[in-house]
């Protein structure tokens, strides 16, 4: 499967029309069983969906997955539709949607693989960055991007309770969203979210990553006892490590130039969304959370450090979890089918919702 959100998506889409278990990004699609057949399917699932308008000869035309996917991400792009919300699954009437935020730099069709577990059960909306895929200013802070979220949000669901799900930055603009529509007076049902950094538990180092605090200072909060083992790395620093190379360098001083003009140049292809992503982590680093007294689950992986803070954050009801896995395979098979079981068991008891799929 390939790497690129609108890559991983079309596979998956492909999969799906030809009803088979998994097919490669560069399969010539169409020359399979029914393949042709199955374009007009993928259009209507395409159509009614996602909202995007494509014609079935144009998708027989691509041939493979991957050239569906350049496609699919061109008309993306060039939608006269709200540029920021992204409908992953049919609508379900009756049924209370769910609002979805993706990691820093995706797209909101990155998180199909979590949305199609929710399909011809609840709708599910994917809201991502502004400018993100049309040109125009971004919002330069975790709080401007909620605000305006907030305001497309209530245009799809004027009234509460409301169903929140943030997947790593997108927990932030998530939690941020949740506490400026309970402080308007309206009703979160659940704040759903999925490893996400709380600022202050993790720094930036020279090279660019984003590295816990807790193994910038060789502790794990969690577990204060723990004493790093004198076979392994030992404790880093933000100023630590190998000196940087000229090429890399040059790379850091890039990406510094291009950050401020996010969203108004159309980079070409994926680095637009390298962009967004360095934006994500600027952002993250300089937002500064309120407590949030609503009811929350929250699942971090093996490799996140910061249970105690979330504590210090979630003042409500709110339940924390372990996942046996990385930052990066949270939103992958098989740790996904855990967080949507999971998920699926909190929404079966908030109240005031639908039952939708439980």
């Amino acid at each position: 499967m390939g790497d690129g959100p609108y890559e991983m998506a079309a596979t998956l889409l492909w999969a799906r029309v030809l009803g088979v278990a998994a097919t490669g990004p560069h399969d010539d699609v169409v020359g399979a069983p029914g393949g042709e057949a199955a374009a007009g399917e993928l259009a209507a699932i395409l159509r009614d969906e996602f909202g995007v308008v494509l014609a079935a000869s144009e998708i027989v035309a691509a041939r493979t997955p991957a050239g569906f996917a350049a496609i699919w991400a061109a008309q993306q792009g060039e939608a006269d539709r709200h540029p920021t919300v992204v409908p992953l699954t049919a609508a379900a009437p009756g049924s209370t949607p769910l609002f979805c935020f993706p990691e820093a730099g995706a797209p909101a069709i990155a998180l199909l693989p979590f949305a199609r577990h929710f399909a011809a059960q609840r709708r599910v909306y994917g809201l991502q960055a502004h400018a993100l895929e049309q040109r125009g200013i971004p919002d330069w802070s975790v709080a401007a991007a909620a605000r305006r979220h907030v305001a497309e949000l209530r245009l799809l669901q004027p009234t509460g309770p409301y169903l929140l799900v943030g997947h790593s930055f997108g927990g932030l603009i998530a939690l941020e969203v949740a506490r400026l529509l309970r402080r308007a007076g309206h009703e979160v049902g659940l704040l759903a979210l999925i490893d996400t950094y709380l600022p202050g538990t993790a720094r930036l180092t020279r090279t660019g990553a984003i590295i816990p605090t807790s193994q910038l200072e060789g502790r794990h909060p969690d577990r204060p006892a723990d004493i790093p083992s004198s076979a392994g790395p030992g404790p880093l620093a933000a100023d630590e490590g190998p000196a940087l190379s000229p090429r890399v360098v040059a790379d850091r001083l890039r990406q510094l130039v291009e950050l401020p003009l996010a969203g108004v140049v159309r980079f070409r292809g994926t680095h637009r969304y390298d962009i967004f992503h360095n934006q994500g982590r600027i952002l993250t680093m300089t937002y500064r959370p309120h407590t949030y007294e609503g009811r929350t689950v929250v699942w971090l992986a093996d490799d996140h450090d910061e249970i105690e803070a979330w504590r210090g954050v979630l003042t409500g009801p709110a339940s924390l979890r372990r996942i046996p896995g990385d930052h990066r395979a949270v939103l992958r098979q098989p740790l996904l089918a855990e967080v949507v079981a999971g998920l699926r068991a909190e929404l079966a008891a908030v109240p005031g919702i639908d039952t939708a799929g439980h």
